[in-house]
């Protein structure tokens, strides 16, 4: 896979296949973009597939630089691949990731997926959704402790107990322990990113067409939270998988990628 050194001297991980409108697939906390391989396999038979590892992820080097930093090394990236506009894929911190990035360049999305993804991640006295802080604040402390056992112990509570009896769960476990592991100093800091960073206001002026698609029992982003989200954006797609916790794509990567394209190749309402 080739690197791109960019402006902060990050050194991007990056994977590029295929040919046609460009979709951007974007990981979330402590995986990779390999997680992304079936969505990849799929796409690439119709679009540019790009991919890559956030910072401290994967083979992407670390330097603690903040989400706006992160999305113009994104950006970046992106002219530095010829693309002017882009579907982009965002799944968890991935979604908050790419919020960022029409933030700062809205006329760079064509269209916007959010999976299992919102976009503030930590509850306030206004908002009784997605992670208690003090557990947010745990997780880093046992990164301390139990790194990096407490990667794996917290990527198995994000599945359903069907989805961990499943035999793709297991070859997920497999293919995890060839992954190696995010920087813990990473994982750590974007650990403080879910619990400051506030996007609502951003997600309520997303002009682009957005779909969300979530997990019936994903236990981050909630029901209940996808209702909220309907107040912010009405206009937008929602969609569930049942039976499915925080990573639909992959424990039903077929009926995800059907859906994903469908929302892709549907014509914008004028």
């Amino acid at each position: 896979m080739p690197n791109l050194i960019s402006k902060s001297g990050i050194v991007w991980n990056y994977e590029v296949e295929g040919k046609g409108k460009p979709i951007v697939f974007i990981h979330g906390w402590g995986v990779d973009h390999r997680i992304w391989r079936q969505q990849i396999k799929h796409f690439v038979q119709e679009f540019q597939v790009i991919a890559f590892d956030l910072p401290g992820h994967g083979n992407t080097t670390w330097q603690p630089v903040n989400l706006s930093i992160v999305v113009e090394d994104i950006d970046f990236l992106l002219k530095t691949l010829n693309v002017q506009k882009a579907i982009i894929v965002g799944s968890s911190l991935g979604g908050l990731v790419g919020l960022k990035y029409y933030s700062l360049f809205p006329g760079k999305v064509e269209k916007m997926i959010f999976v299992g993804s919102m976009p503030k991640f930590s509850q306030s006295k206004d908002y009784p959704f997605g992670l208690d802080v003090d557990k947010i604040r745990k997780l880093d402390t046992q990164l301390d402790s139990s790194y990096p056992s407490i990667i794996n112990i917290f990527f198995r509570s994000l599945f359903t107990n069907e989805e961990r009896a499943s035999r793709r769960f297991k070859w997920l476990q497999r293919f995890r322990r060839t992954e190696g592991f995010a920087d813990k100093k990473a994982l750590s800091h974007y650990l403080s990113i879910l619990e400051n960073e506030d996007l609502r206001n951003n997600l309520k002026v997303v002009s682009a067409p957005v779909q969300f698609i979530n997990g019936r029992e994903d236990t981050i982003c909630c029901c209940n939270t996808v209702e909220y989200l309907k107040t912010l954006l009405p206009q937008a797609r929602y969609d569930f998988f049942e039976k499915c916790g925080h990573f639909p794509f992959l424990s039903k990567p077929y009926e995800f990628n059907a859906l994903l394209e469908s929302f892709i190749k549907e014509e914008s309402k004028k």
